[in-house]
């Protein structure tokens, strides 16, 4: 009852009724004038400040909590549109630091469309014009009450775009989360920001750092993955002819932004399984796992790049002659024209400062290089696999050489290495290199020695040490080329054969183990449009064969240190028996062919029509001397019953003048003589018979490896001026 009656009370009270009317009138000025003031107040600071109308639900203000919500905000032009908009505004904080201070404004899924237009313009523009226009209108008004925003959280929104820069790729951040925190322009504290995103459904974005809105510097991170490759495609275009297949970054950089201009990036990343193809070919070109690099500096102030390290995992390039003899290489650079409107660049002109660019370690594993020549029939094909190893130190500076120090192997059996130092990069690049193989099998260089030598290779090793010096626009190469056990195929036409003296040349360099030694070098100037690698090194070949070829007993002489000329061995006028110094030389000589068992020598007798034609009528004027009782002493003495002889030869003979002397008279008895021409051919021959006989008989040569010459009648290249056996090397 107690309580009843001071309710009655109450009730009963003026001050109670006073405050319920107060309240009433609260209430009906709250909702019919403070918040369509508040909502008109609202639209017309948006429209003040984008020139847009801004469309939303009824404004709530919540006077006790000092806060307000919007639902359902949209731009007229359909920039933005918004499903929940609250603000946590520090009324007490406010009015004791006089200046309006929020605590946290949460805006609810929020959509932007911002557009490119093709004329690179973007929908947003006319609100930018507008709020230049503001600050310029600004200045001259007093100070703004300051702003102080503790936090702003954007959750579960989306960011849907293009980008004309990527021929016009759409671009959509779904969803995207971003907050914004200590917003406070009345000191230089940083603020903080956080933003995460979704690319396309497939690239994950996140910003995150702290920055100085008032003088717009500071730092931030900015960490990318699973970003495509292809989205730059178009960006490449016009410089090269490729199409990229597949291919995705992942990007880890640090920013560091002074004045709202970045200064420098940290950058970490990765680009990964990477495919290319030059557009009008359909093999690959370049293809690999990763290409990491760790720890990049990058000073865009001083336009310097400093990479500690970078790493390609399990590059596979293809290098393509194709049947009209062009390149993959060629096909991939796209043919750069100048544009219609560009206009010469004046001698006047500010020259730029070039980038500068520092990678300590570029570190190879297991890449993979294709060679593959399809203008020869059949085509040709090696694969240099599992390359392994370092370039250090890769400069711009024109003072510092890179090295190089990789290995790997061909067909996954021939090592090869690659050593040297260079710098690619300067004004007047300078290379010193040696590139090196062991033991390649020759039988798939078969369609090069068919197309350029006329001949196939059944099998054998090639070793080979290519050392090249470029500098000062010139190239010097030396090749050694050691050939194991060559077995040349069968003789075939090929369409580009070179006048090159191959099988004879090796006949002459291959040792007796199977060993070819052969060292050429090449020179010229890549510049030259003449100039071309493979015609260069193929001269280069055929010129040091030819130098071998034409002048094979000299080599053979420098072979075996010796000064004697083993290409003739002499004889004495009219007799086929070798002397002891044509002995002593074919002695010499068998040990050429012992050194160098794959050549072959040819012999043919040569008769000296004056000497070997005296001897010849001599020798059967002492044969008919003989048959009259001539002995040998006495052909020999010339004694009284010689002399008997000769005068009663000389009478027979139908001879004249009596009154010569003996001596005379068997000149004269010489002189007359008739010599069968076939027998000097027959000379010639025996001659050829018993070289080879005294190889084969005392000297143990295959008979096989010398060849008897059955031309023995003078040509115009021997006039029949000497007593000899002349050698020549046959295939």
């Amino acid at each position: 009852m107690f309580f009843l009656s001071r309710f009655s009370w109450l009730y009963r009270s003026i001050i109670l009724r006073i405050l319920v009317i107060v309240l009433v009138l609260a209430c009906i000025i709250y909702y019919a004038l403070v918040l369509p003031w508040a909502n008109r107040t609202l639209s017309d600071i948006y429209q003040q400040h984008t020139g847009h109308q801004l469309q939303h639900d009824t404004l709530d203000v919540h006077l006790f909590n000092c806060n307000l919500q919007l639902a359902h905000l949209k731009d007229s032009a359909n920039l933005w549109a918004a499903a929940a908009v609250k603000v946590d505004i520090g009324c007490m904080q406010s009015l004791r630091e006089r200046s309006v201070v929020i605590n946290d404004v949460s805006i609810h899924q929020l959509v932007i469309n911002a557009h490119q237009r093709d004329d690179g313009q973007w929908s947003f523009n006319d609100v930018l014009k507008h709020q230049q226009a503001i600050q310029l209108s600004a200045k001259k008004s007093t100070q703004n009450t300051p702003l102080v925003i503790k936090k702003i959280t954007i959750s579960d929104s989306a960011l849907h775009s293009n980008l004309l820069a990527l021929d016009n790729m759409p671009l959509d951040a779904a969803p995207l989360n971003f907050t914004l925190s200590n917003i406070d322009f009345r000191t230089k504290n940083l603020s903080g920001f956080n933003l995460q995103a979704e690319l396309n459904k497939l690239t994950q974005l996140k910003v995150a750092g702290k920055m100085s809105l008032t003088s717009l510097s500071g730092e931030l991170d900015v960490d990318a993955t699973q970003l495509p490759f292809v989205w730059f495609d178009s960006v490449l275009k016009p410089y090269i002819a490729m199409d990229i297949l597949n291919g995705e970054f992942e990007l880890h950089n640090h920013v560091v932004v002074t004045s709202g201009v970045i200064q420098k990036i940290i950058a970490h990343g990765a680009l990964r399984d990477l495919k290319i193809r030059p557009t009008a070919t359909e093999q690959d070109a370049v293809k690999w796992k990763s290409l990491v690099w760790e720890n990049a500096e990058i000073l865009l102030d001083k336009k310097s790049i400093h990479i500690p390290s970078v790493t390609l995992d399990s590059l596979d390039g293809q290098f393509i002659i194709d049947k009209n003899r062009k390149t993959n290489i060629q096909a991939m650079f796209a043919a750069v024209t100048p544009a219609a409107n560009a206009t010469p660049r004046s001698s006047t002109s500010v020259e730029t400062t070039p980038w500068q660019f520092t990678i300590d370690h570029f570190a190879v594993n297991k890449a993979a290089i294709g060679f593959y020549d399809q203008s020869l029939v059949p085509s040709f094909t090696v694969i240099v696999q599992d390359f392994t190893g370092n370039i250090t130190d890769i400069s711009s500076d024109e003072n510092i050489f890179s090295t190089m120090n990789l290995a790997g192997n061909v067909d996954g059996y021939s090592p090869v290495t690659l050593h040297g130092r260079a710098n690619l990069f300067s004004k007047t690049p300078r290379l010193d290199a040696l590139l090196s193989f062991k033991h390649m099998d020759m039988g798939a260089l078969s369609p090069y020695s068919a197309e350029y030598a006329g001949w196939r290779i059944n099998k054998g090793l090639l070793s080979a040490d290519l050392k090249y010096h470029y500098e000062d626009g010139k190239i010097l190469g030396k090749n050694h080329v050691v050939i194991d056990h060559l077995e040349f195929g069968e003789k075939v036409r090929g369409t580009h054969v070179v006048d090159l003296p191959l099988r004879l040349g090796l006949a002459l360099l291959t040792d007796e183990k199977g060993i070819a030694v052969l060292d050429t070098e090449i020179s010229g100037a890549p510049s030259d449009p003449q100039f071309k690698m493979r015609d260069v090194i193929l001269r280069a070949l055929s010129n040091t064969l030819k130098k071998v070829v034409m002048a094979p007993f000299k080599f053979l002489s420098n072979l075996l240190q010796t000064k004697e000329d083993l290409g003739r061995i002499q004889f004495t006028a009219g007799e086929s028996q070798l002397i002891d110094k044509a002995k002593e030389k074919l002695n010499i000589l068998a040990e050429a062919i012992k050194k160098r068992p794959k050549m072959r020598l040819g012999i043919q007798g040569v008769y000296d029509q004056n000497a070997d034609l005296l001897a010849l009528k001599e020798e059967q004027v002492k044969s008919a001397l003989q048959k009259n009782g001539v002995s040998t002493e006495e052909l020999t003495s010339h004694n009284e019953a010689w002399s008997t002889a000769v005068t009663q030869r000389y009478k027979a003979s139908g001879l004249a003048d009596l009154f010569l002397a003996p001596e005379q008279q068997y000149r004269q008895l010489i002189d007359k003589e008739i010599v069968d021409p076939e027998r000097l051919k027959k000379l010639a021959h025996e001659r050829a018979q018993a070289v080879k006989q005294y190889f084969v008989l005392q000297l143990g040569i295959f008979s096989e490896t010398i060849l008897l010459d059955s031309e023995t009648h003078c040509e115009k290249e021997r006039n029949c001026s000497s007593s000899e056996a002349i050698f020549t090397l046959e295939i």
